[in-house]
């Protein structure tokens, strides 16, 4: 007979799965989503953390929507108030728009 109870052995995938999820600023906010079947394409897109900042921050007042239903919306608004994307200037030191609705 053994002096001491037995004990469950927890091995590291037990121990340590949870350490990744707690990294995230988000951690716990339910975030509103696209409906199960749409059909996305993903990219990868490199923001200065003032512009991942704010974006993150209007998307949070706009009802907790992820950064790409965040960015679908604002497209969606921006064409049915422009009649389509504004087209920006290439030369990053003037940030102009010219204007892209039918005339």
């Amino acid at each position: 007979m053994l002096d001491t109870p037995a004990r469950l052995i927890l091995v590291p995938p037990l121990t340590g799965n949870t350490f990744n999820m707690t990294l995230a600023n988000n951690a716990g906010i339910k975030r509103n989503r696209r409906p199960a079947g749409v059909k996305v394409v993903e990219h990868k897109i490199v923001l200065t953390a003032e512009t991942a900042a704010r974006l993150r921050a209007a998307g949070m007042a706009s009802g907790s929507l992820s950064l790409s239903l965040y960015l679908e919306r604002l497209v969606g608004q921006l064409e049915s108030e422009r009649g389509a994307l504004p087209v920006l200037s290439s030369d990053l030191d003037r940030p102009e728009v010219q204007n892209t609705a039918a005339a």
